[in-house]
């Protein structure tokens, strides 16, 4: 085929000279929109909301579906009596053992960290081997001792940290200085070392299990705890298994914590809510009604004790019973320790960072789940912007055709077409949707189908009116004098006349759409698995923190408001171009003449 044949160039612009028409219906509300300030400040937020849908995975901070956790070494201070005071971080890695000297307050924290607290109140972190965590830590009147994995041990003297490391690499899970200031260290498969003319000297503890404390109340006399029920006594330089009240009173559970605060109490505790006592003479089982591991242990005095676990319990001692004390917070405390008139919880585990409120990190805090709001919302408008596009396109077409087709049948055709609309206005939203999530099952096509369904009635209504109009116009008669077909005149004749019309329809069924999803979502009835607006808002009602949690609540909420004004603003912008009665208010609008003129395709008919 010859392309340069100027018949089929004369053809070609034959063709194109039909789709004119349609290009200036299309073009022409642009410019509309930008005549008028307000048709702007829509365009241009409607802009920014389109942007941030299209940049989502850029602009989020975070997987809309993660639960985000925070790890940090913090620590609550209390006094005897239960005089308790504020949680405070300290520092970035969690605190395994803190310790307090008669000069010094140490912590060994994860990642080789060692925190000391200086003589401001502040709290210094500095990192001595970041290849390892530390577990275990002690002081004497002359150094500080870290220990940790791999049998790695650091002395702080002389201002700097030394390499003092084991031998053997077992990893170290308690340290300690004796009374007569030796050093002990103790850790896996049953290591006991203590630290004799500068050097770690192995002593046989007569175990192969891990021991996780060890605690002395006189140069010759200790126990230690470790896995498995594991309880060893150390005195004048020998270790013997303890005696129990009974075979009952014996534990298999690992043990993690220990305190020996006299020759006739001591206490132990470990998993399960284990706790074992000591009284002088025999071991015993104790009851605690608490389930979760214990990872510490303090005695203040015969008659007051604490032990501290698992997400943030916290069991209290009143000479005869351990009863749960009220938690101050849900994270896991690793341990607890007292000298004199200050104490020590410390920690923490790893935790979700729940309902925490706006910060740099979560621009629009968390959910009760940890989830990152701000990635939700982001993610939540590409819903939107889906649910209103499609649905508005699938409510101008349905509109659309039937009114086109009702208005200039008339008769008969119009008559069953317009009863038709009588029974959808009878048919409510919400009901109709969610009967079709209980057939089809919830989803966000079920939502978009429910919306199309019921909310064309309106735009068919309104085309049918205007088409009613057009149908008596002269170029219309003309049009079928010269033999035009029906299909002819509907979609070359009369369409390109109602366009403007259907954009402004479209611009309000989109604002409806976007609410009709978030409201539809609100009840339920959204897909689980796909964030939107409107499912924030219903995970925040279910969770039951949306009284208090005024950032999950309000960012979904401007997000809805700003994208429907912006559509209203739009929308109010277009109905200036198809209402010349509005046009006299606005002086941004077109003038009264152009609208005087003929209509686009009667113009070209004539």
């Amino acid at each position: 085929m010859n392309n340069n044949n100027p018949g089929t160039k004369k053809g070609l612009r034959e063709r194109l000279k039909y789709l004119k028409p349609f290009l200036n219906a299309i073009l022409e509300p642009v410019k509309i929109i930008f005549q008028d300030p307000l048709g702007i400040a829509g365009a241009i937020i409607f802009s920014i909301i389109v942007l941030i849908a299209i940049f989502a995975p850029l602009l989020a901070t975070h997987n809309p579906a993660v639960m985000n956790e925070r790890i940090e070494g913090s620590l609550i201070a209390f006094s005897p009596g239960g005089e308790w005071q504020q949680y405070r971080i300290i520092g970035e890695k969690p605190i395994n053992e803190l310790v307090i000297g008669s000069q010094q307050v140490i912590a060994a924290a994860e990642s080789g960290s060692v925190i000391r607290l200086q003589e401001d109140d502040s709290w210094l972190e500095e990192e001595v081997d970041a290849e390892i965590d530390f577990f275990a830590a002690a002081v004497s009147e002359e150094m500080i001792i870290v220990a940790g994995e791999r049998g790695r041990v650091y002395f702080y003297q002389d201002n700097s940290w030394q390499e003092r490391h084991l031998d053997e690499e077992l990893d170290i899970h308690g340290l300690t200085v004796s009374p007569g200031g030796t050093i002990y260290a103790v850790g896996e498969e049953g290591a006991v070392f203590s630290w004799q003319d500068d050097s770690w000297q192995r002593l046989e503890s007569g175990s192969n299990r891990t021991l996780k404390d060890i605690n002395f109340i006189a140069e010759d006399d200790a126990i230690i705890v470790g896995f498995r029920g594991t309880i060893i006594h150390y005195r004048q330089g020998e270790f013997s298994d303890p005696q129990y009240r009974s075979f009952t009173d014996e534990t298999f559970r690992d043990l993690n914590g220990l305190h020996y605060f006299s020759e006739e109490l001591a206490f132990a505790v470990g998993e399960r809510g284990t706790i074992m006592g000591y009284d002088g003479s025999e071991w015993f089982a104790m009851s605690s009604d608490s389930s979760r591991e214990l990872r510490g242990v303090a005695v203040i005095s015969p008659e007051e004790a604490y032990a501290v676990g698992y997400r943030g319990t916290i069991q209290e001692y009143d000479g005869e019973n351990w009863q749960t004390h009220d938690r101050i917070t849900r994270r896991g405390y690793r341990g607890i320790t007292t000298v004199g008139e200050t104490g020590y919880i410390y920690g923490v585990d790893p935790y979700v960072n729940e309902l925490a409120p706006p910060s740099r990190e979560h621009l629009f805090g968390t959910t009760h789940l940890g989830r990152d709001i701000w990635s939700q919302v982001i993610y939540g408008s590409r819903t939107a912007l889906m649910v209103g596009i499609i649905a508005a396109l699938m409510v101008n077409l349905l509109g659309f055709t039937v009114g086109l087709i009702s208005g200039y049948y008339r008769g008969g055709v119009d008559s069953f077409l317009m009863r038709v609309v009588d029974i959808m206005y009878g048919m409510p939203l919400e009901p109709f949707a969610i009967v079709l999530v209980l057939i089809f099952g919830p989803g966000l096509w079920i939502i978009i189908l429910a919306i199309g369904l019921l909310t064309w009635r309106t735009n068919a209504r309104v085309i049918r009116s205007q088409v009613l109009s057009l149908v008596e116009r002269p170029f219309i008669k003309a049009a079928r004098i010269s033999g035009a077909s029906h299909l002819r005149i509907m979609l070359v004749h009369i369409a390109p006349n109602v366009l403007p019309l259907a954009f402004l329809q479209l611009a309000v069924a989109m604002g409806y759409a976007i609410t009709a999803e978030a409201t539809l979502s609100f009840l339920g009835l959204g897909p689980p698995r796909v964030y939107s607006w409107g499912t924030i808002l219903h995970a925040a009602r279910l969770s039951g923190a949306w009284r208090t949690a005024w950032w999950w609540i309000i960012p979904p909420g401007v997000f809805i408001s700003a994208t429907v004004v912006s559509v209203f603003l739009i929308s109010r912008a277009v109905e200036v171009w198809t209402n010349p009665r509005l046009r006299g208010g606005n002086e941004s609008a077109p003038e009264p003449e152009e609208s005087q003129d003929p209509l686009p395709y009667e113009r070209q008919s004539n």
